[in-house]
């Protein structure tokens, strides 16, 4: 019971205090490793039921979407790729298409890349001035 509560005010005070930019990386990273244990299941056996995998995916991209500003144009543009994301889990869901999560991998893995980057660029030119 109190190891529980202790869980909660944990992620609580650890998602107020966490910039967003680690935020959105740790939650790509977290998509790219549930991709890859759902495939190696699937790898190992054709006929596994991987709905509880693609449910958890499914939350993480609707955590993504909800830190997305969607009031610039690279937010519609961001949440509009989280959506194609979506529905091609949904796709592997409903019509056990497992070779769309190949395609989802690759994305999930090029948009961790980017934030990853973008993180550096910003530390860098947060920790850079012109004086000597």
């Amino acid at each position: 019971m109190y190891l529980k509560r202790a869980i909660e005010v944990y992620q609580t005070t650890a998602s107020a205090t966490t910039p967003m930019m680690d935020t959105i990386i740790e939650l790509l990273n977290e998509m790219s490793h549930l991709l890859g244990e759902t495939q190696a299941t699937i790898e190992r056996q054709k006929s596994s039921d991987v709905s509880e995998s693609l449910r958890k995916l499914q939350q993480v991209l609707f955590e993504l979407i909800g830190v997305v500003d969607q009031q610039t144009e690279e937010g519609k543009r961001l949440v509009l790729l989280y959506v194609i994301l979506n529905q091609n889990l949904v796709t592997v869901q409903l019509y056990k298409r497992y070779e769309l999560l190949q395609d989802v991998q690759v994305q999930v893995d090029q948009l961790a890349e980017a934030w990853t980057a973008a993180r550096q660029q910003q530390r860098r030119h947060r920790f850079t001035t012109d004086i000597v």
